[in-house]
C-alpha cells in the first residue's frame, strides 16, 4: 500500500480521481481550500473509507518550510495551506502530489520526493 501526501489539486484537478490501494495524508488547511460539491463529496468518502487521514504537521516543521520559503523568495506565493502540506511532506517523508510550481520549487530545495497531478512537474 502506497503512502502520499496530497495536496488540493489532487481533488480538484483530476475529474476521474478515483480512490485505490494509496492512503493520502492532508492537512486541515488543505481541506478547506475543496469546496466544490464534487470535490466535498469525495473527500467524505475519503475519509470515512480511511483512503484520507488528516495529521497537523509540528510547529518546528512549519518554522522549517516557512525558513526555506524566505530563502527561496517565494513567501508571497504560498498559503498557510501550502505551508502546512509542505511540513506534513517534511515530516512523513512521503512523495507530495501538487500541481503548485512554488510548492515543488520548495520539495527540490529539501529533497523532497514530489509529483504533479495534471500539469508536467519541475525538474
Amino acid at each position: 500500500m502506497k503512502h502520499l501526501v496530497m495536496d488540493s489539486a489532487v481533488i480538484l484537478n483530476n475529474f476521474n480521481f478515483s480512490f485505490s490501494d494509496e492512503i493520502y495524508f492532508t492537512t486541515n488547511e488543505i481541506l478547506d481550500e475543496i469546496i466544490d460539491l464534487r470535490s466535498r463529496n469525495l473527500v467524505q468518502a475519503g475519509l470515512s473509507q480511511g483512503k484520507i487521514k488528516v495529521i497537523e504537521p509540528k510547529k518546528d516543521s512549519i518554522e522549517l518550510i516557512e525558513k526555506v520559503v524566505k530563502e527561496l523568495n517565494i513567501s508571497h506565493k504560498l498559503s498557510k495551506a501550502d505551508i502546512s502540506i509542505l511540513a506534513l511532506a517534511f515530516e512523513l517523508k512521503f512523495p507530495l502530489l501538487t500541481d503548485d510550481y512554488h510548492i515543488q520549487k520548495v520539495c527540490l530545495k529539501l529533497d523532497l520526493e514530489f509529483d504533479s497531478v495534471f500539469r508536467e512537474k519541475i525538474s
